[in-house]
């Protein structure tokens, strides 16, 4: 028999590994879209988890703020009804203190050239301060009524001591407010 040209010789020997690889490159072409795609997935089902964890989070965060913003409005409201309560207490001292001026006065009478001892221990009560016990040889001015200036050099008692009224009040309210603000932006809270 004659030999077979090399041709023949050498494409049965290559047919076989051509079909496989030409069997093999579609299946092979296959399997790695197939394990890209499972791993595009694996990325997609861990961005979606990483995603929800991040809204759990922010949805924790906010239900922390909205927490926060309800103790906030409700000390900011404790804080308005005792200011109001404070400035309504204030009132109800400021008038007490006007009618206590008219019967201090008329209890000091025409005797001095200024405020009285009964007039100066309010005149210290109105501002704030205790009321030390003055003698009548401490008023302001003992001076005998013959030697008490005219009514137009001065004020009367009455005068300074609802000045002294309504300036107490004002600065009572003012520390009142402080010390409320300082409440809201205290650690602690509000201090009664």
């Amino acid at each position: 028999m004659a030999p077979l040209p090399t041709w023949p010789r050498l494409g049965a020997w290559l047919l076989p590994p051509l079909l496989a690889a030409g069997i093999a490159y579609p299946l092979g072409l296959r399997h790695g879209a197939d394990s890209w795609r499972a791993r595009l997935a694996e990325q997609q089902a861990a961005e979606q988890r990483r995603q929800a964890e991040q809204a759990e989070q922010a949805q924790r965060q906010l239900q922390a703020a909205l927490q926060q913003q309800r103790r906030l409005q409700q000390l900011v409201g404790e804080q308005e009804s005792r200011l109001l309560r404070q400035q309504q207490d204030a009132q109800q001292r400021l008038q007490a203190q006007k009618q206590r001026i008219e019967y201090v006065v008329q209890q000091d009478g025409g005797r001095y050239g200024g405020l009285g001892p009964d007039s100066l221990r309010l005149y210290r009560q109105i501002l704030g301060y205790p009321a030390a016990a003055v003698s009548a040889a401490d008023a302001v001015s003992t001076a005998d009524s013959h030697q008490t200036p005219a009514a137009d050099a001065g004020l009367p008692a009455a005068d300074l001591l609802a000045h002294a009224a309504d300036y107490g009040a004002w600065c009572q309210q003012l520390e009142q407010r402080l010390t409320t603000l300082g409440g809201l932006f205290s650690t602690e809270g509000p201090q009664p």
